[in-house]
């Protein structure tokens, strides 16, 4: 049975502007769909200006949030290449997020704002990176330039609220001269590599995260960096002092991990034997120090969810090997993601409430604590129509 098409359809349809507001406020991956409803919506939707204001509005405003946790399990049947999905939307269980890549041993650097930095391994053996847009299954591969000295962090750096380009930042240390090193800033816009030679004392840097306009990296030191991508610069960022804030019982840290949420650094430690206790600190907005946001004691969460007990773990009793802030931009309540003895559960901030998100994949990384020099990749995952 046809239906009579309305006046207002019509009004719709032929009016660019007022269409163009409606699929502004249409979630990414619903959209992809509407792109097959005629060549007009096609047309719209495929637009580099379109998808520019799409990103930075769903970005905005908030709407903008995880769709899903992704994390390298190292397991070779997993459908997803190897990665576990840990899915806040139903249909993010489903996705298979690499298969269009045709790259074995898809490894995720970095997650920025819809946009994943990844690296792989073509049939020669030769590391390739990239970047990927799972969600349009677009990517670009990056050569690197042949320059002396070796890779020592490879970051992304992406705000669809400032340019629709993005940096990929490479830091590498000159062979037989320390402690110097060379950043080398690939711009997406001109797809060419520059130069800039630095020099600061020998530090680690682990879990690069890009926020406000700076990417971050964790050190087990006394300070850490953050380089300043307006201005090109390096800069020191405090680190909490180990032990001050620990737990009473506990007698040192297990694990650390950086993250980022709405503008915002966290820090969660765990500690040692208080495997189910932990802390989560936040980054001063002047960059002064980190505050304790939260304590957070899961007891309460294992008497809730009494078959955990009975999954295979590490010598020790229960252990957390993940735990990843989740914050609300409008009214500051946050919830973690935790990894429990093959679990993986939400719990809120806020007012103690938790949830059981999936069972995960057996592997090391799922059952029990990480060792301290072990890096639990967890990765948010966005979906967004931001272009590589």
């Amino acid at each position: 049975m046809l239906y009579p098409v309305s006046s207002a359809t019509y009004a719709i349809a032929g009016n660019q502007d007022l269409l163009t507001e409606i699929l502004l406020r249409i979630p990414a991956k619903p959209l992809l769909n509407f792109k097959f409803v005629s060549k007009q919506w096609l047309s719209l939707i495929s637009s580099s200006q379109f998808r520019l204001s799409h990103s930075r509005r769903h970005r905005d405003n908030a709407s903008l949030t995880a769709a899903a946790l992704l994390f390298h399990c190292d397991t070779s049947h997993n459908p997803s290449g190897g990665f576990h999905i840990i899915p806040f939307k139903s249909h993010c269980s489903r996705l298979s997020f690499f298969d269009y890549l045709k790259h074995p041993a898809v490894k995720i650097m970095q997650s920025c704002n819809g946009l994943l930095l990844c690296r792989s391994y073509d049939k020669y053996l030769c590391l390739k990176y990239f970047v990927c847009n799972p969600i349009t299954k677009k990517f670009r591969i990056v050569s690197f330039p042949q320059v002396e000295g070796f890779v020592y962090a490879v970051n992304l750096a992406f705000d669809p609220l400032k340019s629709v380009d993005y940096k990929i930042i490479s830091i590498r240390r000159l062979i037989w001269v320390a402690p110097r090193f060379h950043i080398d800033i690939y711009s997406s816009e001109t797809d060419s590599w520059s130069v800039k030679a630095l020099s600061f004392t020998n530090v680690w840097l682990k879990n690069g995260v890009f926020c406000n306009g700076a990417i971050h990296w964790e050190s087990e030191g006394k300070s850490s960096l953050y380089l300043d991508m307006e201005n090109m610069c390096l800069k020191v960022m405090p680190m909490p002092v180990r032990m001050l804030d620990a737990p009473e019982g506990s007698y040192s840290e297990s694990n650390r991990f950086l993250g980022e949420s709405w503008g915002h650094l966290h820090l969660a430690v765990t500690y040692k034997p208080l495997a189910l206790q932990f802390n989560i600190f936040e980054m001063a907005v002047d960059y002064s120090g980190w505050f304790l946001k939260y304590r957070v004691n899961l007891e309460t969460v294992m008497n809730g969810f009494p078959e955990m007990n009975s999954y295979p773990r590490e010598e020790g009793g229960n252990q957390i090997s993940a735990a990843c802030v989740i914050r609300s931009n409008k009214d500051e309540v946050s919830k973690v993601v935790v990894f429990v003895n093959g679990k993986a559960i939400s719990y809120d901030l806020n007012d103690g409430t938790f949830t059981s998100l999936c069972d995960l994949d057996p592997c090391p990384k799922t059952y029990g604590s990480p060792s301290n020099d072990e890096v639990l990749d967890v990765y948010q995952y966005f979906e967004t129509l931001s272009c590589v």
